[in-house]
């Protein structure tokens, strides 16, 4: 059985792949969709993605989670 630490961590950690996965996806639709405002919406989508990645990345290192 896992501890309440390695819970936290494990679900941090899969926080941050999502975000970065969100990120990546969000990136590649933007460069496929010929729609300027879609485009704007997407990159604007990509951008919260990667600053929720670096505030998990921030908030996981202060707390020492690797």
């Amino acid at each position: 059985m896992l501890s309440e630490e390695e819970r936290m961590n494990n679900a941090f950690k899969e926080l941050l792949f999502q975000e970065e996965t969100m990120a990546k996806k969000y990136a590649h639709l933007g460069q496929e969709i010929t729609d300027p405002q879609l485009q704007q919406m997407l990159q604007g989508m990509e951008q919260a993605a990667r600053a929720h990645y670096g505030t998990l990345a921030k908030k996981m290192t202060k707390m020492g989670i690797v």
